[in-house]
């Protein structure tokens, strides 16, 4: 199996880093993430069509963070990523793998359940004008109604993962000075 590391130059100290591949198509997932949680809330009180137009974009970005993310686990299955830092506190190893999952349970989730509530409610999404995401279910207001709950749900359960991972970044990248932030660095 292959490590999901870049060598680095020859002769040089630096940590080990995550794989090109990896770190742009966490850049990239992360980002998309973001705007579309700034589109779901920021977005609310606006006039029916700007809110409606920034809808269209919030479903085609979360099936494409759907595809990034699949992406994102085949690549993983044959690239181990970098050990953590020899220093990092045993209690928080367990920790890091657990928010690891559950940042994929809901990178799958969410853009899920966003297609099965639109699928419910009739509504098929656009992809960027590329192409029409199937329906996976028939119309279904009760279905609808849960789906759009849990799709909820889900986004505030993301945005406080992704605070509690910038945070967490940031606090290892200048209280701990563990550089942690560098095997990710895309530059």
């Amino acid at each position: 199996m292959a490590t999901d590391v870049d060598a680095g130059t020859a002769g040089t100290t630096a940590a080990p880093r995550y794989t090109k591949v990896a770190i742009w198509l966490h850049w990239l997932i992360g980002l998309a993430v973001i705007v579309n949680i700034g589109l779901a809330m920021l977005t609310e009180g606006l006039p029916r069509e700007t809110h409606r137009a920034a809808m269209g974009i919030h479903k085609s970005l979360g099936i494409t963070i759907l595809l990034l993310t699949i992406a994102l686990i085949l690549w993983r299955i044959g690239h181990k990523p970098p050990a953590l830092p020899a220093g990092t506190p045993a209690w928080q190893r367990p920790l890091s793998k657990v928010v690891h999952l559950l940042f994929y349970l809901l990178l799958i989730l969410l853009p899920l359940s966003g297609w099965v509530w639109m699928s419910a409610a009739d509504r098929p999404i656009d992809v960027f004008g590329l192409f029409t995401m199937p329906s996976i279910v028939g119309p279904s207001e009760s279905v609808a109604d849960t789906l759009h709950d849990r799709h909820e749900l889900l986004g505030l359960t993301m945005l406080a993962l992704v605070t509690i991972h910038i945070l967490a970044a940031l606090k290892h990248q200048f209280i701990d000075r563990t550089r942690l932030i560098g095997r990710m660095n895309p530059f």
